[in-house]
């Protein structure tokens, strides 16, 4: 076994070429999804394509990643966005949902389907089956032993370029993240002229904002070019006003009409901590300055300067989709309102972009994004603050708190907006076990709520809040709950990856059901399958890197 990768085959796990390693496209993905039953991995087109190869039940497997299967009786590896490559002890065939021409040429049957024709190629040798498919084209062979050895070790060679695991236990763990940051890594394509990360191949696909800012802190780790990239990306779709959406494409049209949470100054100096790279700040300063400036012109219907989410309350499964909360009890008023989240993450990324433009020796721009963070930081304490409850909340126009409790009423620790004292209040609350200090903390809203579910943002678990709770926690003394916090949230991640070989979207706060079980905006049916209703998304990316932060201790 090589101990840069896990090794467990299983429902959910993404197989597909590397932007790190080549040409992708997000446009004409082929890309798979490992389902029950080794070997079996399922392409997403409108009507899936299959690749089977009928091992036994209890096939062993020496690594498991995002590009390459690597067992006792089969391996294999994709070489190109288009070509998958192996050999193994049983013959390879392809399933078709649809209906499918199938022609046999040789040693190579095609199959034509309503996406597209798939070829696959098989040679047999000394009982073993060599064996090519190819997606569009035909592959021009079948690779030999030596060239399958090759591809094996250019895999492994990836984990073997990483950061040393700090945290042993959680070893195989650590280096499935960074298997899961690889494969959703796209190369650059039509609008986005450099590399780029999206949360998730299947089903996402798309370029996000606030998921590329968590991913670049993460990648900046060990590939701070790649970091780079993935905030220069979104960047680079700005409009000319300013506004960022919160889903793009690299095609025309596929942009959103809304926006996401300020974090990506945040995220520039994070990257520049690791790089000191002041061109990089150069390049993103002026990008950064507009998006602000058209949040706070664009998101203050009362001028009085605190912030509004922009919501839908007809569309019931995610009234705030801009929030990246999408179904959270908070929008359910169906009312105006100013929004202490959105409101802290601006106080948060003025104060960034404060120091960046200090570290550019821009004077001017430094002070008035330092009077922004100021302003913002006076209002949101005598705007949103609960002395009776200990918390911060939103705040109807007419000056009425909602008393929504949610796990973002911590942020303003993690901004370092409240006092001491409040932040000793908050903690009170935060410790509370039958409120928020569950066994996977912190639910997404109390459990003593009467929204309380296990459906997304109404009482599961969820990595980038837990993780901005934890610096929160570190930045006003309470490093000792912090690391129990900490210690909290990996057990879980790892009890249900050890069980599952899957990293989720978001988790039972109270660790008993399996993510694949928890509601996604509705039950799931009793068999799993994403096409027919998504699950907690599995090898999901701010998951991997919010997982591989709190592995590092990186703080």
């Amino acid at each position: 076994m090589n101990k840069y990768s896990h090794n467990r085959y299983s429902y959910g796990q993404l197989f597909c070429f590397s932007g790190l390693d080549g040409e992708t496209s997000r446009n004409d993905d082929f890309v798979g999804m490992l389902m029950d039953g080794p070997i079996t991995i399922r392409f997403h087109f409108e009507e899936t394509v299959t690749l089977r190869i009928p091992l036994e039940e209890n096939a062993v497997f020496y690594g498991v990643t995002g590009d390459m299967l690597d067992g006792k009786d089969a391996f294999v590896g994709i070489i190109d966005r288009r070509t998958i490559v192996g050999k193994s002890s049983a013959k390879p065939c392809v399933l078709t949902e649809g209906e499918s021409t199938r022609a046999i040429d040789g040693n190579t049957e095609s199959v034509q389907t309503s996406v597209g024709t798939f070829y696959l190629t098989v040679e047999e040798k000394d009982g073993e089956y060599y064996f090519a498919f190819a997606y569009g084209k035909k592959a021009a062979r079948v690779y030999t032993d030596e060239e399958l050895d090759a591809l094996k070790k250019a895999r492994y060679a990836y984990f073997e370029t990483m950061p040393e695991c700090r945290d042993k236990k959680y070893e195989k763990l650590y280096y499935k993240c960074l298997s899961i940051q690889k494969e959703n890594v796209y190369s650059p394509e039509g609008r986005i002229p450099c590399r780029w990360t999206t949360p998730d191949r299947v089903p996402h696909r798309f370029m996000w904002l606030w998921d590329s800012a968590f991913h670049a802190m993460a990648i900046s780790e060990y590939n701070l070019e790649l970091a780079k990239d993935a905030i220069r990306a979104v960047l680079l779709q700005q409009k000319e006003s300013g506004f960022i959406a919160h889903m793009m494409s690299p095609s025309e049209g596929g942009f959103s009409n809304v926006t996401q949470p300020q974090v990506l100054s945040w995220g520039v100096w994070e990257v520049y901590q690791k790089c000191k790279d002041k061109e990089f700040l150069r390049e993103c300063a002026p990008a950064l300055s507009k998006f602000l400036i058209w949040t706070m012109e664009n998101r203050d219907k009362n001028g009085n300067g605190l912030l509004e989410w922009f919501t839908e309350p007809d569309y019931l499964e995610c009234k705030c989709g801009e929030s990246g909360l999408d179904n959270c009890p908070r929008f359910d008023f169906d009312i105006e309102m100013d929004a202490f989240d959105f409101s802290t993450y601006l106080c948060n990324d003025a104060k960034y972009l404060s120091w960046i433009y200090g570290e550019l020796g821009d004077k001017e721009n430094a002070e008035y994004f330092k009077g922004v963070h100021e302003s913002v930081k006076e209002k949101i304490n005598a705007t949103f603050w609960s002395e009776e409850d200990g918390l911060y909340y939103d705040c109807l126009f007419d000056g009425t708190l909602t008393r929504v409790a949610t796990h973002s009423s911590f942020l303003p620790m993690f901004a370092g907006i409240c006092s001491q004292e409040q932040a000793e209040k908050m903690v009170k609350v935060l410790l509370d076990e039958k409120r928020f200090w569950t066994r996977m903390p912190i639910p997404s809203i109390p459990k003593d709520s009467e929204f309380y579910d296990i459906d997304m943002w109404r009482g599961c678990t969820w990595l980038n809040l837990n993780y901005f709770i934890m610096l929160g926690l570190r930045k006003y003394g309470f490093n000792e709950i912090a690391e129990e916090f900490r210690t909290k949230v990996l057990a879980s991640v790892n009890k249900w990856y050890e069980e599952t070989g899957n990293v989720f979207e978001f988790y039972d706060a109270d660790d008993e059901i399996c993510p694949f079980r928890l509601k996604r905006k509705g039950a799931q049916p009793e068999k799993i399958d994403y096409r027919t209703h998504i699950h907690s998304i599995t090898d999901y990316n701010w998951s991997s890197c919010f997982t591989m932060l709190l592995i590092q201790r990186i703080w």
